[in-house]
């Protein structure tokens, strides 16, 4: 199964220049925890989480309005292509060590995003229905 069949298409991106604050008003408009960070042409340069936003900003006392998110940002993010397996994105997510993957397509552009979180629910709801399919051809 390919990550076009069931990640996000809607994705939340920030440029690097913008603003902590910018992209914190973002997060809370978007309902979304993490923004994709691109540049020209919806290439991701980087990842910005809420997370970053209360370590490396509010509990150090910066200024979020004059503080960019490319000061901030986890730079050089993990990325999926979009045709990967999902096998091939689990061990990416394991092997990187992060929750979230930006999709990138054959120019390397931002169309769409896959977390852990959207895998776990995926496995489950097969897991769910190869339980069910087993219980109904269970014999005498």
């Amino acid at each position: 199964m390919s990550l076009e069949r069931f990640c996000r298409k809607t994705v939340a991106v920030i440029q690097p220049t913008q603003s902590v604050a910018e992209a914190a008003e973002v997060m809370r408009d978007r309902h979304v925890g993490a923004l994709v960070v691109v540049q020209e042409g919806l290439r991701p340069v980087g990842m910005l989480t809420d997370r970053d936003i209360v370590t490396r900003a509010v509990a150090e006392r910066k200024d979020s309005r004059a503080l960019t998110v490319g000061e901030i940002m986890s730079p050089e993010p993990a990325t999926a292509h979009v045709d990967d397996t999902l096998d091939r994105t689990l061990f990416t997510l394991r092997e990187r060590g992060v929750r979230r993957l930006p999709i990138v397509d054959e120019q390397g552009r931002v169309v769409g995003l896959v977390s852990l979180d959207d895998v776990l629910v995926l496995l489950s709801g097969e897991l769910g229905q190869t339980a069910a399919a087993v219980r109904e051809n269970q014999g005498p």
